[in-house]
């Protein structure tokens, strides 16, 4: 079982991520820094290219060129407390353009499809517990 953690602190207007040594400053709408759904879009993006990258050394497939675009779309009025509209992305494309010589190649895109933990994370329930601590000082 692998555990994966990350640190965050809320200061002012946008919350400073901590991931090992790397940090990312993520914001809300319309302040210039990435949003927490783009920051999730990134990551679900690269983690299907890199499971590609990963099952194609597998099976000894190269990869001449890979490049991915995706995209997520929210009705904002779930955000903003409306009853009956989720706040969260409602539907997440993925466009991934590979360039191989394989005839083996979609046999590693399919497997990939199906191996990649973000994309299954994405769409099977998760369960998902929230601990506050709540300091009055």
């Amino acid at each position: 079982m692998l555990t994966f953690t990350s640190e965050g602190k809320l200061e002012k207007d946008h919350v400073t991520v901590t991931l090992g040594d790397l940090e990312l400053k993520i914001g809300l709408l319309g302040s210039g820094l990435p949003t927490p759904e783009e920051v999730l879009l990134a990551s679900a993006l690269s983690c299907l290219m890199l499971t590609v990258y990963y099952v194609a050394k597998e099976k000894d497939v190269e990869i001449e060129r890979m490049e991915g675009y995706i995209e997520g779309t929210m009705d904002p009025k779930g955000f903003q407390g409306h009853p009956g509209v989720p706040p969260g992305l409602l539907e997440v494309k993925y466009w991934v353009k590979v360039v191989s010589r394989s005839e083996r190649i979609k046999e590693v895109l399919e497997e990939s499809e199906k191996r990649c933990p973000l994309k299954d994370t994405l769409t099977r329930p998760v369960k998902v517990e929230v601990n506050w601590e709540i300091k009055t000082e």
